[in-house]
């Protein structure tokens, strides 16, 4: 794995993930990625290599800190500190705090569906969810700050959702993971900030498919878009919204 500064993708997957890391290592940079499960880590491996493309993957669960920071020590004594690091691990899965999921699968475009938890979820699970959702990318954020403050440049990009700004009914788990995600961000944003460090929530509107407006390839181009851009635009959160309409719950 050689090539231009570091970029750290964690959350791989034939999706979003995937078209993340394609989109930073096309753009000059080689790119260290974590999934939870080996086989799929060698596969997308296997992969990028024959595309070309500067990349190294390891088998590390987002939320198993050991896991990360022996990822981002390896990367760091190989490449030095990483210029941009991407959270994009979830635990997507159709839900509901009280009630019964109201649907067995659900689905949106041409996406393939998501099969609902069923019962109202139990504390632990909640709990399971928030450490993958939300405490992951606080693990990514302190192994990342201290070498972007002390080089004064950095990006950390988190992939939210409009779930953020108001839960759907089947989704309330992933829902309260997106907004504390968000403020998480925003507070990441502040903190940062001075020390010309970038940190950017990307609320992802719609359902990503191939061919839409939210194919995978073109979110992806956002994120690069974001970390290139110049300091006088940076907000906290990033919209990604084809379409004025985008973002209506439609389970409710």
């Amino acid at each position: 794995m050689t090539g231009g500064p570091l970029a750290i993708v964690i959350g791989a997957g034939p999706g979003l993930g995937g078209a993340l890391i394609r989109r930073f290592a096309r753009g000059g940079m080689t790119v260290g990625f974590a999934a939870r499960r080996a086989h799929a880590v060698a596969r997308y491996q296997a992969e990028f290599l024959d595309a070309g493309l500067a990349t190294r993957g390891f088998v590390a669960d987002a939320a198993d800190e050991a896991a990360i920071a022996a990822m981002f020590s390896t990367l760091r004594q190989e490449h030095g500190d990483p210029e941009v690091v991407i959270y994009n691990a979830a635990i997507i899965e159709p839900s509901r705090f009280v009630t019964p999921s109201g649907v067995t699968e659900a689905q949106y475009a041409s996406a393939p569906g998501w099969k609902a938890h069923g019962e109202p979820v139990s504390a632990d699970y909640l709990i399971d969810s928030f450490r993958a959702n939300v405490a992951g990318a606080l693990i990514a954020a302190q192994q990342a700050a201290p070498g972007m403050i002390a080089r004064r440049r950095g990006t950390i990009l988190l992939t939210g959702g409009v779930l953020a700004f108001g839960p759907w009914i089947e989704w309330g788990v992933t829902s309260l993971g997106k907004a504390a995600l968000r403020s998480l961000g925003h507070s990441l944003f502040k903190e940062l900030r001075p020390h010309s460090v970038q940190a950017v929530t990307i609320a992802i509107h719609g359902t990503m498919a191939k061919g839409t407006p939210y194919d995978h390839d073109l979110v992806a181009d956002a994120y690069w878009r974001l970390h290139v851009r110049p300091e006088s635009e940076w907000e906290p959160d990033f919209h990604f919204k084809p379409h004025a309409d985008d973002g209506a719950d439609p389970d409710a």
